[in-house]
């Protein structure tokens, strides 16, 4: 078990270079693992290199498992989490615990995903991963923890120990966003771990399910609020078409059941995104959304740093649908 100052930071550089797709994969040449990893509070887009390992402070109230409060600022939790800051609607119908806006403890939101997520340092291309990006969307009393990683799948993740990093340092009352997907649909691809070669690919009904969760009860037995975030659909149009197909729908269904088995909040990324590629089109798409690379060809997959900022708004805009706490600290 790791023993840490609670507010040393961790400065990480990491040059990441945008790459091609792979089909189904996080880039052509293979899953990129050197991604940085990124702590922000509320203006943590664009490429901050700060990577804080503190937890957050403790919130005050406890929350039951059905996500009733109990009395006390901060004391009601999210759905079946519990204990999640400021007491608001939990996503099963748990009640307002605390005040105002002005009496919500600080929080820490944890993200764990791939390279959609993911933080970009000095990146030439200008390629971000909507992680970095969400820090702006909030106010100065929500920290973001980007642990994100591109070329990860549900359970690379967590074989290599990813999860279990999280949950060391996931405190009461924080938030756990995870998305899995763009990865665990491929299947062809492959990656090595202790010896053995294992494939990327988990069917979006069964294993899929399974692997996720393990991030929701890891952070429930914590009382922090786990959130899933569905999968963003690739840009698969043609021309100046306004209709894109959507080849990640039944990972992002799979994570809507999930959610709903579960009683945990979802948000549904995939959905919101695919509307707003639909209203923009093909082309506009391809121009300032999704990542150029250098031969001026587009990367289907990953974004740039507009791209990302707009789907961190998404998901931000995601917590108040999702009946959040979170989304009180909106900026």
């Amino acid at each position: 078990m790791r023993i840490r100052p609670i507010f040393m930071t961790v400065v990480l550089h990491s040059f990441v270079a945008g790459t091609g797709l792979a089909s189904g994969g996080c880039s052509s040449g293979g899953p990129d693992e050197h991604p940085a990893t990124q702590t922000t509070g509320s203006g943590g887009g664009g490429g901050s290199t700060s990577a804080s390992t503190s937890a957050s402070s403790g919130v005050g109230g406890a929350s039951s498992a059905s996500g009733t409060s109990a009395a006390g600022v901060g004391g009601a939790g999210e759905g079946g989490a519990g204990g999640a800051a400021g007491g608001a609607m939990s996503a099963s119908g748990g009640s307002e615990g605390g005040g105002g806006s002005a009496e919500l403890p600080d929080v820490t939101v944890y993200i764990a995903g791939d390279s959609t997520v993911q933080t970009y340092v000095n990146s030439a291309l200008h390629q971000a991963g909507w992680g970095q990006m969400l820090g702006e969307f909030f106010d100065e009393r929500v920290r973001v923890d980007n642990r994100a990683i591109g070329g990860r799948t549900a359970r690379r993740y967590i074989e290599e120990g990813r999860l279990d990093d999280v949950l060391e340092d996931i405190q009461r009352g924080d938030y756990f966003l995870v998305q899995f997907g763009t990865n665990d649909s491929n299947k062809t691809a492959t990656y090595e771990h202790d010896g053995e070669t294992i494939p990327y690919y988990l069917d979006p009904a069964t294993d899929f399910k399974s692997y996720l969760e393990q991030y929701i009860t890891g952070a429930q037995a914590r009382a922090a609020t786990p959130v899933l975030v569905t999968p963003p659909p690739r840009r698969s149009c043609s021309g100046d078409s306004h209709e894109f197909g959507n080849g990640l729908s039944a990972y992002a269904k799979a994570m809507r059941e999930l959610g709903d088995e579960l009683d945990v909040a979802v948000i549904d990324l995939n959905a919101k995104t695919l509307a707003h590629l639909n209203s923009i089109g093909c082309v506009a798409a391809g121009e300032d959304f999704f990542l150029v690379r250098a031969d001026g060809s587009v990367d289907g997959t990953h974004f740039n740093e507009t791209g990302a900022r707009v789907m961190a708004g998404l998901v931000a805009d995601g917590t108040e649908d999702a009946g959040l706490t979170l989304a009180r600290y909106r900026k």
